[in-house]
């Protein structure tokens, strides 16, 4: 009988597996920022709360000459920090602002942002109202002053008379053509321009400025040509019979866009002299309505976040004594919270920015609102509605940002961190990709892969270029397995809505493991997307299909709030022979297709090394059931999702050692039956006297002893309805004991796949976090004294 070796749990389980191991005290990393926005978020909401009084925020020096002002934006940002519409601190709020009839451009906007965001019947007559007053209230220059009958106007007056009008064509009210072509006309007509001809700025007024107002204005300006823009793009192509789209690419807007974000990404800054929270709301809605993860090299909202949670007050509160514009806290705070609950939005979808570096063109984004309403689509159709965001990534400048490029593996691990986000990328153009992606930038889309990131794909008006290039591209990518069409049983055809195969686009496939982890469209789907009109049966049915491949690629289950870290694989091999005493992994080999995730063990031992500090080799032995070579392997992984079997006389190695201490863990793929009734029979003829038992939810597996914390509900999908969502249940393995300990431990839902974060919507199996937990207690058991 070999040697067993044991580790004391309780050294590896001061506080469980989510905190860093003990003997990495040194290297403690501090809380993660995405927690402490949540932290900040809810204490500038208790802070908002405190200083409401009879449905009023009116506290404030200055209140009183903009009476209704101060409560409507902080009830607008407690709405959009998520205090229910329903709450009596909300409802309060709104009776106060129904009885403010105002004179100002400010509240009259603000009021309508309000109205539709709490989304309330009796409101509807109010916003109409609203946006009639805001219409007429504009000045003959184009612009809107503080009041109605101003005889001139100015740029930030005229930001939030524009996102009252916004607001309320979004919650239905009509609003004339020629109104947001006048809106677009002045902002062309009235941006600066600098020495250089690439860059361009707003004003406070139309032609002059106070010290340092340009950047607050022109965040302004930009977020006023976009919002125009937005509400003149139906019709603004036309797509033909043969796929393509006239006008696609060629927005009236683009140049003035260009030169407004190449100036404010030169002189980017969070923490301006003057007006910093008004300044940080506008730079996040531009961020939003742009899509941009980087405005010039900077992470906007990261910067922000860091910013905010470092300055925020014992009290919750945000304010600057003796800086006019910053000294008042309701108004600071509300600003403030505005900027980390919006920005906060969960992204659901990523656009890739390519070509030559540093020169980008704009053929990745010939229809710069096709995600806005494909995601806008699916947050309806998928999630509820919950507000969920789109953006654009660029590699390379979050690659520059790391000493000039030259990427460390610690680095390559954050930005990888930083793209799974998203749990979709999405790649388009005209052009052929496959010289428009530098070196780093094809490695960290592998990475993405990887570690449970999906790739769409689409050639943008069927191009034949794009086409040709990107098989290319993907070929070159990944040279072992093979682009080929999905067949019409594939998931994605029915993972929400009904789709016939083929129609509107037949759809190119790249399966990895357990699922297809790239999903290509050679026919354009963005010109329908960027067209959002439904009444179209082609259109319709885009949305269909992309609203399907977003359910597949997601299992339908919402994407973190921005910021949140996600585990990546560490891509470093053993580089020296495995030390005596090291914990080393086997994965038996059968016939049933056994390793459909290949990396499901190096990642489990991954994430062993870091999170409970174990001595573990990442590299997985493959290994037979007979081979007495199987005695030096105390943790063994089967998995699978097709029918095996052995014979009876090949078992006897393995016995031995799950008699003598070892441990077999396994599970099916997916929840495939077919994996589960071979199991089944080959667990009779492993051990003929004994019978797979379920392991009580009282047992030390899943103890808070073993684990740091008891394993008493886990997120599973175990049932294959429609759109196959998690649900939250109790864990559930199935086990053999022998001489009062678990030698065999099995899941019939998968958890081999998870590891890898490669589930698809009919998988039946756990969630990654799940698996892990579930995997991590295995072995946590196998090592106990």
């Amino acid at each position: 009988m070999h040697r067993l070796w044991f580790v004391p749990v309780s050294l590896l389980l001061l506080t469980g597996l989510s905190s860093q191991a003990q003997q990495d005290k040194s290297k403690l990393k501090k809380e993660p920022l995405a927690e402490r926005v949540k932290t900040s978020i809810d204490r500038a909401v208790r802070f908002l709360r405190k200083q409401e009084r009879n449905g009023s925020w009116e506290v404030d020096l200055g209140a009183a000459q903009i009476r209704g002002g101060w409560t409507a934006l902080s009830v607008l940002a407690l709405l959009n920090a998520g205090v229910p519409v329903d709450d009596p601190i909300i409802q309060s709020g709104l009776r106060f602002l129904r009885s403010v009839d105002s004179p100002m451009t400010y509240v009259r906007a603000l009021q309508t942002m309000v109205y539709v965001e709490a989304g309330q019947v009796e409101d509807k007559q109010r916003i109409q109202d609203n946006i009639k007053w805001l219409i007429e209230a504009r000045v003959i220059s184009g612009d809107w002053g503080y009041n109605r009958g101003s005889q001139s106007g100015d740029n930030s007056n005229t930001q939030y008379a524009l996102l009252g009008l916004w607001a309320g064509s979004q919650a239905g009210v009509e609003i004339n053509r020629a109104l947001w072509e006048s809106i677009r006309e002045y902002y062309l007509k009235t941006q600066q321009q600098t020495k250089l001809a690439t860059e361009g700025f707003w004003f406070y007024y139309r032609d002059r400025s106070g010290p340092g107002q340009e950047f607050t204005m022109t965040t302004a300006g930009l977020c006023g040509l976009l919002i125009a823009g937005m509400e003149l793009n139906v019709g603004r192509e036309n797509i033909e019979a043969d796929g393509t789209a006239s006008n696609c690419g060629v927005y009236k807007d683009n140049p003035a866009l260009a030169k407004s974000l190449n100036w404010l990404g030169k002189r980017f800054k969070v923490d301006l002299p003057a007006a910093v929270f008004y300044s940080l709301y506008g730079i996040e809605r531009a961020g939003r309505l742009t899509g941009l993860r980087f405005v010039g090299e900077y992470d906007w909202y990261r910067e922000g976040c860091d910013y905010l949670v470092k300055t925020q007050r014992a009290d919750g509160s945000w304010h600057i004594q003796d800086q006019r514009w910053d000294a008042y806290p309701v108004v600071s705070t509300s600003f403030a919270l505005l900027f980390l609950s919006k920005g906060r939005t969960p992204i659901l979808m990523s656009k890739l920015v390519h070509g030559d570096w540093p020169r980008r063109d704009q053929d990745w984004n010939n229809d710069r609102n096709d995600l806005r309403h494909l995601v806008n689509f699916s947050s309806k159709e998928l999630f509820h509605k919950l507000p969920l965001a789109w953006q654009s990534f660029d590699i390379m400048l979050a690659a520059q940002a790391k000493k000039g490029g030259q990427l460390t593996e610690e680095d390559e691990i954050e930005i990888t961190s930083d793209l799974l986000q998203s749990p979709i990328l999405y790649i388009t153009g005209h052009q052929s990709p496959a010289q428009r992606f530098q070196a780093v930038e094809k490695k960290l889309l592998q990475r993405y892969i990887d570690n449970g990131g999906f790739l769409f794909a689409e050639a943008c008006c069927g191009s034949p270029e794009f086409d040709r290039g990107f098989k290319k591209l993907v070929a070159e990518l990944w040279p072992d397995n093979e682009l080929t069409y999905l067949d019409a049983d594939h998931a994605v055809w029915r993972a929400h809505f009904p789709v016939s195969p083929g129609d509107p686009a037949k759809l190119m496939g790249l399966s990895s493991g357990c699922k297809t982890v790239l999903i290509y469209s050679p026919q354009d789907l963005s010109c329908h997307w960027e067209s959002n009109n439904h009444a179209n049966g082609k259109t319709l049915k885009a949305f269909h299909l992309g609203a399907n491949i977003v359910a597949y690629a997601t299992g339908r289950e919402p994407p973190k709030p921005r910021l949140s870290e996600s585990a990546v694989a560490s891509n470093r091999d053993d580089t020296r022979k495995s030390p005596r005493g090291y914990l080393k992994v086997a994965q038996l080999k059968h016939g049933g297709d056994w390793q459909p995730a290949p990396k499901a063990m190096r990642n489990l031992m991954d994430h062993m090394r870091k999170f409970a500090g174990m001595d573990v080799v990442l590299k997985t032995e493959e290994i037979q059931a007979f081979n007495r070579g199987i005695v030096d392997f105390k943790f063994i992984y089967m998995h699978g999702r097709r029918e095996f079997s052995m014979a009876a006389g090949d078992l006897d190695p393995l016995r031995f050692n799950l008699e003598n201490g070892g441990l077999l863990f396994a599970d099916a793929a997916c929840g495939k039956e077919v994996f589960d009734k071979s199991f089944r029979r080959f667990v009779a003829q492993l051990f003929p006297n004994e019978k797979l038992a379920p392991v009580p939810v009282e047992d030390e597996l899943y103890s808070k002893e073993l684990n740091g914390a008891a394993l008493t509900e886990e997120n599973i999908r175990y049932r294959n309805e429609r759109g196959g969502q998690m649900r939250n249940r109790a864990p559930f393995l199935e086990g053999i004991k022998i001489n009062g300990r678990w030698a065999v431990l099995y899941s019939k839902y998968d958890i081999g796949c998870a590891l890898e974060k490669h589930q698809s919507s009919d998988c039946l199996g756990y969630h990654p976090d799940s698996a892990f937990r579930l995997a991590s207690a295995a072995v946590l058991y196998m090592l106990r004294p």
